[in-house]
């Protein structure tokens, strides 16, 4: 080969490797911009199927129900009881959230609580907050019902 056609043969491969990554940033820009357009055309009509009481009807069939909605619940709180049984059986029952225990038994202890809660059966309706279940189980001087 002459040098003539090397230097041609050279300059088609540096320009065609040029044109390669042209292609295929051009390729990607395109394919980006597609992307975007079908993501608008499919969710420009959408509507979601489920609304909030389409949820709570698909709880109840799975047995998930709201606080208070199966009625009351009962807490046994026996004699010599500890501030960790007396959460346990809160959480046991549905009343605190296990994520809570330890931020409850706080709360029991920063109202001396063990010195005043009585042993007995203690009645609850689900939807107490923290403060509300301290109160009732304080709040007895014969101890829940």
């Amino acid at each position: 080969m002459c040098a003539r056609c090397v230097h041609f043969v050279f300059s088609k491969e540096v320009l065609m490797s040029k044109l390669h990554g042209k292609s295929v940033l051009l390729g990607m820009g395109i394919g980006t911009i597609l992307t975007a357009l079908l993501g608008l055309i499919f969710f420009l009509g959408y509507q979601p199927e489920m609304d909030e009481t389409k949820v709570k009807e698909l709880a109840r069939k799975y047995g998930m129900v709201e606080p208070g909605e199966l009625g009351t619940v009962t807490v046994e709180v026996p004699s010599g009881f500890t501030l960790t049984e007396l959460t346990e059986k809160l959480a046991a029952a549905g009343l605190i959230s296990d994520d809570e225990r330890v931020a409850f038994q706080i709360k029991l202890a920063g109202r001396k609580a063990q010195e005043k809660i009585q042993p007995g059966v203690y009645e609850f309706h689900g939807g107490e907050n923290d403060e509300e279940i301290i109160d009732i189980l304080i709040s007895s001087d014969e101890g829940g019902f």
